[in-house]
């Protein structure tokens, strides 16, 4: 009777040993990304709006602004508003100076004075300048660039902290691709983004295991967003060693139990 009780015993915890390495593992369906993407699905669907997606000018954005036009002469004083200005963080990479969008969404130029930038795209500021250039110098081409572009990417990835956006569109995959991707740990159906409009922040969650992420307004990142890629609970378990030798216990345990009920 005692063999029988104790036999009852280690099977019950065998049951849950396996129960507890079953579920302890992630199925591959957590860890692929758009798993629900068929092969005639291949065409994007994102949308004619994300595909023109662009960025508008803040306050407290640091630009670049550079004039040229088929007078050399007047071209100096036209580019003389690019001053160093101090902003978060220090100056731009590369010691690039630049426009400082003020308080009030405006930014200081040169004979033209104060221009309203805030709230326009970078193209748009670009035709405003050349129209409002041509009293100045002939054939005015102006270009326009962020200086202070960057997202952040914190929490289960390989590489944690804050990179420069190489240009003013980025997907949030390709974020995380330069972040060196999600490890193991991370959940890939539940990230967050914080992102800032107009002095308020704004909090979203997406998916990256399913196609509804290409319609997500926040598949393309904006500047100073933040992606949290927040971690799975098995993984506090894991980082103590615990599933490791799950299977092995659970092996030892079945063998000492057929002994037993070979010995009954």
């Amino acid at each position: 009777m005692r063999v029988l009780i104790q036999g009852k015993i280690l099977s019950s915890f065998l049951l849950i040993l396996l129960y507890c390495a079953l579920f302890s593992c992630t199925s591959s369906r957590q860890v692929i990304y758009l798993n629900d993407l068929k092969d005639t699905t291949a065409k994007s669907n994102i949308n004619q709006a994300q595909t023109e997606f662009q960025n508008l000018i803040q306050k407290n954005d640091q630009i670049a602004i550079t004039v040229g036009g088929s007078n050399p002469l007047d071209l100096p004083i036209l580019n003389s508003g690019n001053a160093v200005v101090s902003v978060a963080g220090g100056l731009p990479a590369g010691g690039v100076t630049g426009y400082l969008v003020e308080a009030d969404g405006s930014i200081k130029i040169p004979y033209v004075g104060k221009l309203q930038a805030e709230g326009l795209t970078r193209l748009q500021l670009e035709d405003t300048l050349t129209q409002l250039f041509k009293e100045y110098t002939k054939n005015p081409i102006v270009n326009v660039r962020f200086l202070n572009y960057y997202f952040s990417v914190m929490g289960e990835v390989t590489i944690r902290g804050r990179f420069n956006m190489p240009n003013e569109r980025i997907t949030i995959l390709e974020a995380l691709s330069v972040a060196g991707d999600i490890t193991e740990f991370g959940k890939r159906d539940n990230i967050l983004v914080i992102r800032e409009v107009n002095g308020k922040r704004n909090f979203a969650r997406v998916s990256l295991l399913s196609k509804d992420l290409f319609n997500s307004p926040y598949y393309y990142l904006k500047t100073n967003d933040i992606v949290y890629v927040e971690p799975i609970k098995s993984k506090f378990i894991a980082r103590k060693g615990v599933p490791q030798y799950l299977g092995l216990a659970a092996v030892g345990l079945s063998l000492l139990l057929t002994i037993i009920n070979l010995r009954k």
